[in-house]
């Protein structure tokens, strides 16, 4: 397999005879349901496996049956002839892929992103991933897909809903980034789908340039992408938020954390927060802020010590911002966490 994917941009769905000899498409049933332009062209492959999108596609319970069904409809082909083409969000993503890097012993993959979330973040990088015992993406494999197909019309036949959703993924990779990609996203005044699928392309490079440095997250480079998804995996968890609202929060969190650490100056971060994109971005969370009670803490507590970026007995590394294109990450205590959750909550309320 190769390291890295090749991307391509499209306004349609490619025609299927480019896709491979012998074809699996594995897809979010979904899909077929609601766009007839999808149902027609999926029919063009002989070998369907329709799947429910969501975490629990990935149980680890239930693969078993998933893999004996799809081994059984690929038994007549050739491993060195079948493409496995993934068409879905982030959770067909991850158990496509690893349905790819294990049957055969691996065969060639092609990811066709039908969500802003993954087209933005979750299809790039070559992790798959099952979750166990209720924990996600406990175990997987790293498989870059062959290709991944930006197909514009798949995209924008999503809810409008779900580009406010993306916007958190494509800020994030933009405060990472820094330089023209954040200057330009910034003065954006608007969130929806056009914003999204034109800034998405410098976005997917900016990803790539950080994996590349670390294809299989074994250096610590990789660690940056998790800016705002410290706090933003607990209030997705607990509240169970849409991940990409869920890392609005976090990202809001991690740069006034930044400030409070004296890491990012006061000026620079009311520079960030006077872009109009954040005032989109931000204002539906200032309205209804997460009431924070004190029971709630414990529940944070547990999911904290849970997450995977844990480098101690109850000390995370946590990636904070100096300004655009800058990142810094420090290890930090969950009890400094929990503290600086309440602070910043006292700080909405009181002023």
């Amino acid at each position: 397999m190769k390291s890295q994917s090749t991307l391509v941009f499209s306004n349609e769905l490619p025609p299927v005879k480019k896709l491979g000899e012998e074809l699996l498409l594995i897809y979010d049933q979904i899909l077929a349901q609601k766009s007839p332009v999808f149902k027609k062209w999926s029919q063009q492959i002989a070998l369907r496996y329709a799947v429910k999108a969501g975490e629990h596609l990935k149980d680890i319970e239930q693969f078993p049956r998933h893999i004996k069904a799809i081994t059984k409809l690929t038994e007549q082909t050739s491993v060195k002839k079948l493409t496995i083409v993934v068409v879905g969000g982030g959770s067909l993503g991850d158990f496509g892929g690893f349905v790819a890097s294990i049957l055969k012993r691996g065969v060639r993959l092609i990811h066709i992103p039908s969500t802003w979330l993954a087209a933005i973040d979750s299809a790039h990088g070559g992790k798959t991933a099952l979750n166990v015992g209720g924990a996600k993406n406990q175990i997987g494999t790293f498989y870059p897909a062959e290709q991944i197909l930006m197909v514009r019309s798949v995209l924008m036949s999503q809810p409008e809903a779900r580009a406010y959703e993306g916007f958190g993924e494509l800020v994030k990779i933009a405060l990472i980034e820094g330089g023209k990609l954040w200057s330009s996203l910034a003065k954006e005044r608007q969130v929806n789908s056009k914003v999204l699928w034109k800034h998405l392309e410098s976005a997917v490079k900016a990803k790539y340039k950080v994996v590349a440095k670390d294809p299989e997250e074994k250096k610590g480079v990789r660690h940056v992408l998790n800016l705002g998804h410290t706090v933003g995996h607990v209030l997705e968890s607990y509240y169970e938020l849409p991940h990409g609202i869920a890392i609005n929060y976090g990202l809001d969190f991690a740069v006034r954390f930044s400030v409070q650490k004296k890491i990012m100056k006061p000026a620079e971060a009311e520079k960030i927060y006077s872009e109009p994109i954040m005032g989109f971005l931000l204002s539906p969370l200032r309205d209804d802020m997460i009431s924070i009670k004190s029971n709630d803490l414990k529940e944070y507590r547990r999911l904290l010590l849970n997450d995977k970026k844990k480098t101690k007995a109850a000390t995370l590394r946590f990636v904070f911002l100096q300004k655009p294109g800058k990142t810094v990450i420090q290890e930090v205590s969950v009890d400094d966490l929990l503290i600086e959750i309440c602070r910043q909550r006292e700080e909405e309320l009181h002023g």
